[in-house]
């Protein structure tokens, strides 16, 4: 009776061996090393901190072929103007200033980026450099997360 019982074991490793490669999988995905897969996640993680940053948050960000919109937040209690915002290798000057009072949300689009394709399910990933003025100083914003998004037909 016992010969008959020795595949058993094989199958069972084979099986579990199996789970643990799905498990694997997933835990990879959501970590984001597959865009594809854990894109979404990496996504909702960039929202929540760009809209808790200060002094400028970003609230929504959306690029679509070659330029991006962002709607930026002064959460500062002070008037500020900014002069330059960089994203990724895109600069954008604004010799004049864009002026924020305490709390005033504005929406500023910026072109050059390169052409992302919601065809492809393209994600985008920009580091992001806000240069301002404030009434006593001139300071540079760094984010230590980029800006990442999927892209959209317009």
């Amino acid at each position: 009776m016992r010969k008959y019982l020795s595949g058993q074991g094989a199958s069972e490793y084979l099986i579990i061996l199996a789970v643990v490669l799905i498990v694997a999988l997933v835990a990879i995905a959501l970590l984001g090393a597959f865009p594809s897969f854990g894109g979404d996640a990496r996504m909702s993680e960039t929202k929540q901190y760009w809209s808790s940053q200060t002094p400028f948050s970003i609230l929504s960000y959306n690029q679509y072929g070659s330029n991006m919109s962002i709607t930026l937040k002064n959460v500062a209690t002070d008037l500020l103007t900014i002069t330059n915002i960089s994203i990724g290798n895109v600069t954008a000057n604004y010799p004049s200033g864009i002026s924020f009072n305490a709390g005033a949300e504005k929406t500023v689009t910026i072109s050059g980026f390169r052409n992302c394709s919601a065809v492809d399910y393209d994600f985008f990933q920009y580091n992001v450099v806000i240069y301002y003025n404030s009434s006593y100083l001139a300071n540079t914003f760094n984010g230590n997360k980029p800006l990442i998004g999927a892209c959209n037909i317009q």
